[in-house]
């Protein structure tokens, strides 16, 4: 097989687990449940992935990969430090929203699939951080707002953001159908991310 033949399958793979999982989550999805679903017989499944935990690492990195993705057109379209910190919380909000709906990812089904990825959740909290930090020193240097401890401020942004979101799962937990919507919260960052930054405006 070609390299371009391979991962061309591997995608579909991917994109297949990321379904399943979503909708069974983790315990119950079988690697017979993927193959099955893509026409595939299980032994060719093996040779991309041996087992659940390899596959699901793949599906976070793929997830990883397009989050990314999403993150940078929306900083590239802002100038101001405070309109690329709402944008990429926007974008962040609105890429968690649109993955739950695209899925149909229960709030029992993310809980679980998170409990299993807890060393890809503390890399992307780093990088988010960092991310962050990177902006406000940008501001810093820009003469946009105060000298101030950047990774403190980027530390507690990332922290209201997903204190909002888990609010939301919370919350949702509780109802019937399940689904999350998240206008609120981004109203809510947004109000947040606009008093911190009256704190620490240079005017």
């Amino acid at each position: 097989m070609t390299k371009q033949i391979i991962d061309e399958k591997r995608e579909l793979i991917l994109k297949t687990a990321c379904e399943i999982l979503a909708r069974q989550g983790f315990a119950k999805t079988t690697l017979d449940d993927i193959a099955n679903a893509i026409g595939m017989k299980k032994s060719s499944l093996y040779y991309y992935y041996t087992n659940k935990d390899a596959l699901l690492d793949d599906v976070m990195k793929r997830e990883e990969n397009q989050f990314r993705l999403r993150v940078e057109e929306a900083l590239s379209k802002s100038e101001s430090v405070i309109d690329k910190i709402i944008n990429y919380e926007k974008a962040k909000f609105e890429y968690v929203q649109e993955t739950i709906k695209l899925h149909d990812i229960s709030t029992t089904v993310f809980h679980e699939v998170k409990s299993k990825l807890f060393e890809h959740i503390k890399r992307i909290h780093s990088n988010e951080i960092e991310r962050i930090r990177k902006l406000l020193d940008e501001g810093v240097k820009n003469k946009e707002i105060k000298k101030c401890d950047t990774k403190k401020v980027a530390d507690l942004i990332l922290t209201l953001s997903e204190a909002l979101r888990h609010r939301e799962f919370y919350f949702a937990s509780f109802t019937v159908s399940t689904k999350i919507d998240f206008t609120n919260a981004v109203d809510e960052m947004i109000f947040a991310i606009k008093l911190i930054f009256d704190g620490l405006s240079t005017n």
